[in-house]
This record gives structure tokens, C-alpha cells and sequence, in this order.
């Protein structure tokens, strides 16, 4: 059997079945809702990892109305007789806020009650045919006619149960989407006042309810958002369960067998695998699917497109000076030990918050983690290179807001201008790096991370490689053209202990890169000329050591 068509512009349940596309069963979804003991669920996770197909999915499922059974009989959830009970036996109603993201408060508002006002309007023809008390249809026909009412789920869901005889669904689709936003934007405080009523008249103590589910980003803290809705259970993407969004390996490989993309399997899984949902390792499904989609076109970061815009992640990076560390060790391939917070305060939100955004987001993973009170202790590091491009531009980016383009390093380490390259380095390290943190360094890694995290851009032209084995040992940086004919950078790094000057070390390090060959790996991809960097650190001074021509 061919390959079935891959649609990626669509997040709709019944148009990928109707039109005989590629769907990953996800079923399964359903059946969690139905089976938790929890009367409202919600399930924070990164965009583009398939919160609204399953929203969808979810929705025809459970809506009354015409006959659906084809389009889940040779899925999963049609084999569970729990979920077949509710077959189709629910009103729903379903609520998606992901393009309310206007710059004033009063526009928000606007767009907010026009969303849920539609929604209304999509149940109003049925109910006025039903028969209902008109008690009941009055606050529905005032919202319809402009007077908006922050208690209209309330009022939705009475009259939805008196018409079918069946307690009422409510989704609500990225729903933090505009409170997000409106943190940027500075009408946090309203917009959140608005969703804390909204959200408390529908989704608490609701006789009439039989499951609300959310979907978004992040769990937006209860002193913010759920003071008074105290009902709600999460299962973020840090639970121990098995993985409900993203393509698992096993999914992911029957897809490149489906379409004969087997050999690509390892560069796949560099590019899009690694995310830690739970006890299961994904994949991001957006980026599988446009690479299935398009079989002739590299490789490239398809999410960078979506999430690489987030706002506030881009905010609170610009104003993180003093994580540089952690950010460089991070561009670099290593892991950093931070604590998340898994309630996120966004009216008090500061610098070592980005963490927790930022795996939140999707922009990191957690490695390991273990609870500590009402916080996470985890070591987190950067999924995937599709996520590390992500990171690099975004670095540059904040880099050059902060303090100024690292063109000029690049320039004097390619031309071999050592007194330069110093002056460089010496104004970063006063201006980006904390005593404490040079303070407790013991080695030269803090330092090698610190350099690394300025090289990203040579990456156009440059391959930047760390910890290489090269000659009779392992350089600390090798900067290698892509191109033969091109100037490549080998680096030592040294941190000054006991006696010895900053320039005896210096001076150290370049007679080790001479004494062990380093640089036999730039001769062989043609490097021309080859320009050696003997580097000697102590707290925040730095001394740097250029080789002679030909040396």
C-alpha cells in the first residue's frame, strides 16, 4: 500500500480522516481524559507538539452529531469500552485562544469575548429548537446581543445539560496563549483577572460538567491564575507517564519505513529527537512530518519557524546577562543543574525563572530530575540540533543587544592578531561574568564554555569543534573551514595555578599545541594559514598568546 499523503496545514482531526492523510494514532488521549479521576485535566506542553489535533480528536469523539464511528474504528481508542460508552454522547464546547495577541488591554478583551461569544452562537440555533426554560436561554441571547458575561460557561453548560441530558465538555484550547503574551505586552494583571473569573464561573463546582480540559504552554501559577480553582490536576511533561504528544522511536521508525526514509534514521534523531516527556524520549512531530512532507529538501529547523518566536523567552533571555555561563556551557553540548518551578509567576518573574520557561517551552530537556519541596532540582541541556540552531540565533541575538557584535573576535582570531583577540575577550569578561561564578571555577572549563558560546556564528564558515582528538592529544578548540583555502584557529586554554604569571601559562599553552601537533586536523581540510591561541585565565583577567608565523 503507498504511502498515505502528508497534509501539514491542518491540525483538524476530521479533515486528515476524511481526506485520507497521514494520522499517528493519538488516540489514546481520549481514553487518559476519560479514565483520570480528574474533573478537569490540564496538559501543558511545547508548540507544535500536537495539543490541538488532539484537542480536535478529542472533540469529534465526544460532540453529538452525525455519525462519526469511521472515522475511529481502526483506532485505538474504538477497542477501549470506556471511552465507547461516551461515544458521541456530549455537548461540547470548544474554545481555542491561540491568535488573541493584540499589544492593548482593551483589544485583548475584545477578542477574547468574541472568541467565546462564537462559540455560543454555535449552540444557540439547537438550543432555541430544544424547548429549554427561557430562564435559561436569557443570559445566553444577552451575551449574543453584545452584554458579555464572565459567568457565559456557567450559563452555556446549564443550558447544553437541560437540552441532551448529558453533563457537558468543555475545551480550551492554548489557553495561556494570551496571558503569555500579554506579560510582553504589560496588561498582565487584567487579562489574568478576566481568565481567573472566566475559568472559576465554568470549570469550578459546575454540577453540569463532565470533564474541562486545557492545553497550553505552561501552567500559569494559582496565585496568577487558579486562586480559586482549586480542581484542576496537571500532567506536565516532567510526569512519569507513558507520553501522550510527540512521535515516540517506535512511531518515528515505522513513519521511515512507511516512506522509505530508513537510512536517515540516525540523522533524524540528531536533528529532532531527545525531548524527555516523562519516562519517554519524542520527538518533535511538527519537524517529522515537514521532513516526511518534503523528501527532496535538507534538513532544517522547522520549529524555528513557530516556537523560535516566542516573546517572552526572547525577553527574559535579553535580560539574563548573568546566566551567560550557563547559557555558553549549554551551546557548548554540556548540561547546567538548575531548579524549575513548575508553577510559573509571571508577575514575578526574574532571571533563574528562565529555566523553567525555557523547558517548559521546549527549548531545553530535562536529563535527569528529582523533586526538592515545591521544586525541581534537574540537569537540563539542549534537545537536538534543530533546538541548538534555535539557541544560536537566539544568542547572537541577545549577545549583540547586550554587548556588541562578536564579528570583531571572529575577525582577530581568524587573522591571527592575539593582542586583539585579549582586548576582546578582556571587555567580555568584565562586562558579562560575575567574580562568584570565576570565583568557584577550579579548571579552565568554565572559561572554555565561556569562548565557545562566542563562536556560534562561525558556524556559516567555520566548523567550531571542542575536545577534539587531534595530533598526540585533544585540543581545546579547533575552528576548521568548511572550505580548503580558508584561515583555521586552534585554541589552548589554561587557568593560572600556583606560580607562574598569566603569560608563563599562556605561553604553556601554546607550547603544548606545538608539542602534541595540534592543529593536524586543519592541515588535512586545508586550512590556510593556521593561526594558534595559547589562552591563560585568572578570575576575570585573561592573557592571550599568539604563535608565530610558521611556528
Amino acid at each position: 500500500m503507498p504511502p498515505l499523503p502528508i497534509f501539514t496545514g491542518t491540525s483538524d482531526f476530521p479533515t486528515l480522516r476524511e481526506g485520507g492523510f497521514l494520522y499517528v494514532d493519538k488516540s489514546r488521549f481520549i481514553s487518559e481524559v476519560l479514565a483520570r479521576n480528574a474533573q478537569v485535566q490540564l496538559y501543558p506542553r511545547p508548540r507544535r507538539f500536537g495539543k490541538t489535533l488532539s484537542m480536535s480528536t478529542l472533540r469529534t469523539f465526544l460532540e453529538i452529531g452525525p455519525d462519526q464511528s469511521a472515522l475511529f474504528s481502526d483506532l485505538a481508542v474504538w477497542q477501549d469500552p470506556l471511552s465507547r460508552q461516551h461515544f458521541q454522547k456530549h455537548a461540547v464546547i470548544a474554545l481555542s485562544f491561540r491568535s488573541v495577541k493584540p499589544e492593548l488591554w482593551e483589544e485583548a478583551r475584545a477578542l477574547l469575548e468574541e472568541v467565546v461569544t462564537e462559540e455560543l452562537r454555535r449552540h444557540l440555533p439547537g438550543l432555541r429548537q430544544s424547548g429549554i426554560l427561557p430562564e435559561l436561554l436569557k443570559p445566553l441571547e444577552e451575551v449574543d446581543q453584545g452584554r458579555f458575561s464572565l459567568r457565559i460557561l456557567w450559563s452555556l453548560c446549564r443550558a447544553l445539560f437541560a437540552a441532551t441530558g448529558e453533563r457537558v465538555v468543555i475545551l480550551i484550547d492554548e489557553y495561556d496563549g494570551p496571558i503569555l503574551h500579554a506579560w510582553t505586552a504589560g496588561y498582565f494583571d487584567q487579562i489574568a483577572g478576566w481568565f481567573r473569573t472566566f475559568l472559576t464561573e465554568g470549570l469550578k463546582d459546575n454540577p453540569t460538567l463532565h470533564r474541562g480540559v486545557l492545553t497550553g504552554v505552561l501552567r500559569v501559577a494559582k496565585e496568577s491564575m487558579f486562586s480559586s480553582l482549586n480542581n484542576v490536576d496537571v500532567y506536565s511533561l516532567l510526569a512519569s507517564e507513558v507520553e501522550l504528544f510527540g512521535f515516540t522511536e517506535a512511531e518515528v521508525d515505522t513513519l521511515l519505513k512507511r516512506y522509505g526514509r530508513e537510512a536517515q534514521a540516525e540523522e533524524l534523531r540528531r536533528w529532532y529527537n531527545g525531548y524527555r516527556f516523562g519516562d519517554s524520549t519524542v520527538y518533535n512531530p511538527w519537524s517529522i512530518l515537514h521532513v516526511l512532507a518534503k523528501p527532496r529538501e535538507p534538513l532544517k529547523p522547522y520549529w524555528l519557524n513557530t516556537a523560535g518566536r516566542n516573546e517572552l523567552v526572547r525577553e527574559l533571555l535579553l535580560k539574563s546577562a548573568d546566566l551567560q555561563p550557563e547559557i555558553t556551557t549549554l551551546l557548548s553540548g554540556g548540561t547546567i543543574e538548575v531548579r524549575i518551578d513548575e508553577n510559573v509567576v509571571l508577575r514575578d518573574m526574574n532571571p533563574t525563572d528562565v529555566w523553567s520557561l525555557l523547558l517548559f517551552s521546549g527549548y531545553l530537556k530535562a536529563v535527569d530530575h528529582h523533586q526538592e519541596g515545591s521544586r525541581i532540582q534537574a540537569k537540563v541541556a539542549i534537545p537536538n540540533q534543530e533546538v541548538a540552531s534555535i539557541w544560536k540565533d537566539s544568542f547572537v541575538m541577545w549577545l549583540e543587544q547586550v554587548g556588541g557584535s562578536v564579528e570583531p573576535l571572529h575577525r582577530a582570531l581568524l587573522t591571527g592578531n592575539a593582542e586583539k583577540v585579549q582586548e576582546l575577550l578582556q571587555k567580555l569578561l568584565l562586562r558579562h561574568v560575575s567574580s562568584h561564578d570565576v570565583a568557584h571555577t577550579q579548571d579552565e572549563a568554565f572559561y572554555h564554555a565561556f569562548v565557545l558560546g562566542l563562536l556560534v556564528t562561525l558556524e556559516k564558515t567555520h566548523f567550531v569543534r571542542s575536545n577534539r582528538e587531534d595530533g598526540l592529544g585533544r585540543s581545546d578548540v579547533l575552528i576548521v573551514p568548511k572550505n580548503p583555502g580558508q584561515p583555521g584557529v586552534v585554541l589552548e586554554f589554561k587557568k593560572q595555578k600556583g606560580k607562574g604569571s598569566l603569560a608563563t601559562h599562556a605561553a604553556a599553552a601554546l607550547r603544548q599545541i606545538a608539542a602534541r601537533g595540534y592543529g593536524t586536523e586543519l592541515e588535512a581540510a586545508g586550512a590556510v594559514p593556521i593561526q594558534k591561541f595559547g589562552i591563560s585565565f585568572a578570575g576575570k583577567e585573561i592573557v592571550v598568546k599568539g604563535a608565530k608565523k610558521g611556528a
